[in-house]
């Protein structure tokens, strides 16, 4: 197992805290190897654990009740830790926690959860107040340094990560698809975490009344990475009206496909203050949307790539972290443009431009710092690794 750098966090949280914990994200990325891990961990110390998968019917069968009586019999006396897998899977599931919690407090709780888990809005309103979440990405490049046997030598590791960096920028960050060596294979995956899981998870949602169309909105952003969205051009070129596009966006981004990147602004009148820009968060994911597994230095959207790649690690570098992050653009009407711009509390707004080839600002790095009296730093491949695993 790569250890997983949130995982201090999730235990320490339920430990110290009488909060049901959640832990979100997509099908596929480490959520049940993580609560094993945890398990494993908990029960060496004595804890009484009960692990519940509801992908299981006889152990969701156990759980799915709103009965104080029957969580009763499951949990008194027998129980110090739950730990609830695909907790989405249960008919009501806010429901089932919020009882937990009120009735059974000396019972500490872990439920995970994948797409479907929030688009259901079935937690928010039983659950207020009463939990924290930890949003579960893929692995990042540092969490696989991190279990590597160069981990402990610093001249070794930025070599090590330039090594991977192919592949990464190719086939994603997956855990499974990571592990798998054999490159036809990795795509054989990818596509069917597309089908099997990310599309199906979509697809369950009610709000979703044109499978065909989600499918087409999805492929069709795949093409944009990096690239300004714009919804009226979606709606014409898919033959949707645009409030099915505006609807169909929110879904990808609360099933973890996508991430949306705003524009910064402080002057509406002399900056665009509309159009946002979209993410894949996973690039395994985006390329075998569109079929494209060529080497990165022989295809023309490896920029994208690259800008695709260190936003999605900084993401993920402060998620891992428990710290909060707020991710922009800015762009100008005259095309002046700075690739991310990035705001954390308290903290001055940080820039920065994006280049896999070459080593020079460009123009609107210089239009930027003029402006707002802030230096843009340029991440290239020779700098890329400080920028994916340090907060500054």
């Amino acid at each position: 197992m790569i250890p997983r750098l949130i995982e201090d966090h999730v235990v320490s949280s339920l430990l110290s805290s009488e909060k049901i914990v959640l832990v979100l994200g997509a099908r596929q990325v480490g959520k049940t190897t993580l609560v094993k891990d945890i398990s494993q961990k908990l029960e060496s110390r004595g804890s009484k654990i009960l692990y519940l998968n509801c992908d299981i019917d006889e152990e969701r069968s156990l759980i799915n009740t709103t009965s104080k009586t029957l969580l009763a019999q499951l949990l008194l006396s027998k129980v110090d830790v739950l730990l609830i897998d695909e907790a989405q899977r249960l008919d009501n599931p806010g429901l089932t926690l919020k009882i937990i919690h009120d009735s059974f407090p000396k019972v500490r709780v872990l439920a995970t959860g994948s797409s479907s888990f929030d688009l259901k809005n079935k937690l928010s309103d039983p659950l207020t107040g009463r939990y924290f979440d930890f949003m579960f990405y893929p692995l990042s490049l540092t969490e696989i340094l991190g279990a590597g046997e160069f981990s402990k030598n610093p001249a070794l590791l930025k070599n090590q990560a330039d090594m991977l960096l192919p592949q990464v920028m190719l086939y994603g960050l997956y855990p499974d698809v990571y592990l798998e060596n054999n490159p036809l294979q990795k795509q054989i995956l990818l596509d069917k975490i597309v089908e099997s899981y990310l599309f199906k998870d979509i697809l369950s949602f009610q709000r979703v009344k044109n499978s065909q169309a989600i499918k087409d909105l999805t492929r069709a952003l795949s093409y944009q990475i990096g690239s300004e969205v714009n919804e009226n051009e979606l709606s014409n070129r898919l033959k949707i009206d645009r409030k099915t596009v505006v609807s169909y966006l929110d879904i990808l981004e609360k099933a973890y496909v996508i991430l949306r990147a705003h524009p910064y602004s402080k002057n509406p009148r002399r900056e665009i203050g509309k159009n946002y820009k979209i993410y894949f968060v996973d690039l395994g994911i985006r390329n075998a949307l569109i079929g494209d597994f060529n080497s990165v230095e022989l295809r023309r959207d490896s920029g994208f790539l690259w800008e695709n790649f260190l936003f999605v690690e900084r993401r993920k570098l402060y998620a891992n972290s428990q710290k909060s992050l707020i991710s922009y653009f800015w762009r100008s009407y005259s095309g002046a443009e700075v690739d991310y711009i990035e705001k954390v509390a308290n903290k001055d707004i940080a820039a920065f431009e994006f280049k896999y080839r070459g080593n020079a600002l460009s123009r609107g790095a210089s239009s930027f710092v003029s402006e707002y009296n802030t230096a843009v730093k340029l991440i290239t491949k020779e700098n890329y690794f400080e920028f994916i695993k340090t907060i500054y």
